[in-house]
């Protein structure tokens, strides 16, 4: 059977996930796992390969697809909806496999985060202002959107290219592994990408412009818990998000094609967005040993929406 994407590099793949998790990823059974024809060492598959099995599929059943679903299905709502400030609590809980890990913390003191008392916290607060902890913790926020429309030219056209890459099928949207996102420029050489990988190309480029440009990381808060990728430009004083992953992911989960959204994708913050205090490359979450884990580890990531914030005029 012909894949409908590009399995993961035969360096970077990592062989962990059984038939019996697989089918429950996929919806399936194992006979119908073995069916895809996806590569096995001792029985054992890479799990960037079933996800992006799921993600292709066009069941609209797997647990990838029903996940980004409804992740996104903020976008097809008001747009002034994306802006007003939400409260949130997020909470990094321990695995439940028992596994240790260590968990980047939000950047508390970012554009449009701030941070709220919550005196019925299950957790203690973040210990640290920066980088990783083992211990979990938890925190309400209300973060605040803007919306902005970047007007130079230069930044628009790398913009385009980045998001022109994806609608012409030139570079192929799919879940990629964390060692390969780590190596954006090989991914993208490949013909692959995620919202990782394209927000570190963006950022490439626009410093190759002369532009202050960074790759952000951080938690997209929704049902379910995972991380999010975009790249921000420095102008005027402030940081402008760009996102060319959410304006490639509009068209499909957006209203009216996702027009609008598209558009707010060029320098607009979004408030279910909160990023975290780590360095450019770094993943959200690693093993004592400093590798990522497996995708499955956001489980541990929790996010409720408390309130929207009304605003009196």
């Amino acid at each position: 059977m012909r894949l409908r994407f590009e399995p993961t590099p035969p360096d970077l793949a990592v062989f962990d996930t059984t038939l019996a998790d697989a089918a429950t990823v996929l919806c399936t059974d194992e006979a119908g796992v073995a069916a895809l024809g996806l590569r096995q060492v001792d029985g054992l598959l890479d799990y960037t390969d079933v996800a992006n099995a799921a993600l292709h599929s066009g069941t609209g059943t797997t647990v990838p697809e029903l996940a980004r679903r409804l992740l996104m299905r903020f976008v097809a709502a008001e747009p002034d909806s994306w802006f007003v400030p939400l409260d949130w609590t997020v909470a990094v809980h321990r695995a439940p496999t028992g596994e240790t890990f260590q968990v980047a913390v939000p950047e508390l003191d970012a554009e449009g985060v701030e941070l709220l008392d919550d005196p019925a916290a299950d957790l203690p607060r973040p210990v640290v202002a920066e980088g990783y902890q083992v211990d979990p913790y938890q925190v309400r926020v209300r973060l605040t959107g803007e919306r902005f429309d970047i007007a130079d030219r230069r930044i628009r056209a790398a913009f385009d290219d980045v998001l022109g890459a994806f609608d012409s099928g030139a570079v192929r949207y799919q879940a990629i592994a964390e060692p390969l996102r780590t190596d954006h420029r090989r991914s993208w050489d490949l013909g692959v990408a995620d919202c990782v990988v394209a927000g570190r190309v963006l950022a490439d480029r626009l410093r190759a412009e002369g532009f202050q440009a960074r790759a952000r990381r951080g938690f997209l808060l929704g049902l379910v818990g995972n991380d999010h990728g975009w790249c921000e430009v420095h102008l005027d004083g402030q940081w402008r998000a760009l996102d060319p992953a959410f304006a490639y992911l509009a068209a499909e989960h957006g209203r009216d094609g996702g027009a609008e959204f598209r558009a707010a994708c060029r320098g607009s913050r979004f408030n279910r967005l909160l990023p975290c205090a780590v360095a450019e490359p770094a993943a959200l979450f690693l093993r004592p040993d400093g590798t990522p884990p497996a995708a499955w580890a956001f489980g541990a990531v929790s996010s409720r929406l408390r309130r929207a914030v009304v605003s009196r005029a």
